[in-house]
């Protein structure tokens, strides 16, 4: 049996080659660029598949999601059931924007709109609205019917024991010379994102975020950089469950048109380049305010037609496209398949994401996301460790790439010629 072992591996290798992977010393990273979308599509390389249905509350006036607080979806909307004030935006040529809060049932189904809270709706425009993790904090934006389009920042705490007697609202920013709005806060409750038109970004609305002190106010605001913000507008930050990637909207990246949703994900050295999150979500119209309920559902807002109004919220659910990643370890000057290999799976940051050590056939098998870049640590006593960079390019779920990596022995220094 031995004498035949390379000559499985050989066919084992030539088995395993597939047109949709990339296995490659890490030093040669491989670049991936935004695809321009032709006039019909949008191709989504998110990794992520988006399944978008009409929500059942919708109205003839613009819906937007925002935040969730007690189990209840907070919605910004120009609907007066329940409102305060009359008149007109200038702007929207809608009603001055107020809170609503709607039932949430355990299947994403919203309904009975009331007003949120007395308190914070005021006769001007309400914007969105952020919560502290463990809701004793909101952060909201508001604008004056004299000067609409210019939002500022305020806070407000929780009264102890109360069901939304809400207190001590401080207005965090001042200024007539830019708005702040979109709040949004991280899922650790350490971060504020927000959008901007302030001076000294890269375009018109740009995105930023500020550390939460102690006390509820913020620090200095950071922009997020030119990889994020572009000439054109960035809006509506929001980050993921497991914080791991923000999504916002632009019209300044490749698109669809008008506003698009886009998503980033987040490394510890900073922003991944936006990707596009494709047809299945966007159109050539506006996508805005997406917010997740949990680790796979959300909402977002579209102006898109065969809705009901101007906005519309829409529900979507979003599975991770998990796919799979085989291989086998060989010698690489006899392909004889080594077992005991340590094969070590680590993201794009070079975390530690799955371990195994093959079996007595030199296998390994680990589960990837599409359109994701790993790299493959492999160690085995008296060879030399080696890494390898791979990219699961496929689209779908259930695609499974096979490689065949090679190791170098260890020629001892001692081996007489």
């Amino acid at each position: 049996m031995k004498a035949i072992i390379p000559t499985l591996a050989i066919a084992f290798g030539s088995l395993f080659f597939s047109e949709h992977a990339i296995v490659l010393p890490s030093e040669q990273k491989a670049s991936r660029n935004l695809e321009i979308p032709n006039e019909d599509t949008f191709p989504n390389r998110s990794g992520i598949d988006f399944y978008v249905s009409n929500s059942n509350i919708n109205t003839k006036y613009s819906e937007f999601s925002s935040g969730l607080f007690r189990g209840k979806l907070i919605v910004v909307s120009s609907k007066k059931i329940g409102g305060l004030g009359n008149g007109i935006d200038p702007v929207t040529n809608e009603p001055f924007k107020e809170l609503f809060c709607l039932d949430l049932d355990n299947k994403g189904k919203l309904s009975n709109p009331l007003l949120f809270s007395r308190i914070l709706n005021t006769k001007h425009n309400e914007g969105q609205v952020a919560f502290s993790p463990d809701e004793s904090m909101v952060y909201f934006t508001r604008s004056q019917r004299e000067n609409p389009e210019n939002y500022q920042l305020f806070k407000a705490e929780l009264q102890l024991g109360s069901s939304g007697n809400w207190i001590n609202i401080t207005q965090l920013t001042l200024n007539s010379a830019y708005s702040i709005e979109f709040p949004f806060v991280s899922r650790d409750g350490q971060t504020l994102y927000f959008a901007s038109n302030k001076g000294g970004g890269h375009g018109g609305f740009d995105l930023y975020k500020a550390v939460i002190q102690a006390d509820g106010s913020i620090g200095i605001p950071q922009n997020l950089g030119p990889g994020i913000n572009t000439a054109g507008d960035e809006t509506y930050p929001s980050i993921s469950i497991d914080g791991s990637q923000l999504y916002f909207s632009s019209n300044g990246h490749a698109g669809l048109g008008g506003m698009d949703l886009f998503i980033s994900k987040i490394r510890n050295t900073g922003y991944d380049m936006p990707i596009n999150l494709g047809e299945e979500v966007n159109s050539k119209y506006d996508e805005v305010a997406l917010h997740f309920i949990d680790e796979t559902r959300g909402f977002f807002s579209s102006n898109k037609t065969g809705g009901q109004g101007s906005f519309d919220i829409y529900n979507f659910e979003a599975l991770p496209i998990e796919q799979t990643l085989q291989g086998i370890i060989v010698e690489s000057s006899t392909n004889r398949p080594l077992p005991d290999s340590r094969v070590v799976l680590l993201d794009k940051s070079g975390n530690e994401i799955s371990i195994q050590t093959t079996g007595v056939d030199a296998h390994f098998s680990f589960s990837v996301n599409a359109f994701e870049e790993y790299k493959l640590k492999i160690m085995k006593p008296g060879f030399k460790s080696d890494e390898f960079a791979f990219e699961a390019r496929a689209e779908g779920f259930n695609k499974v790439y096979k490689q065949v990596l090679k190791l170098n022995a260890i020629v001892s220094k001692d081996v007489k010629k």
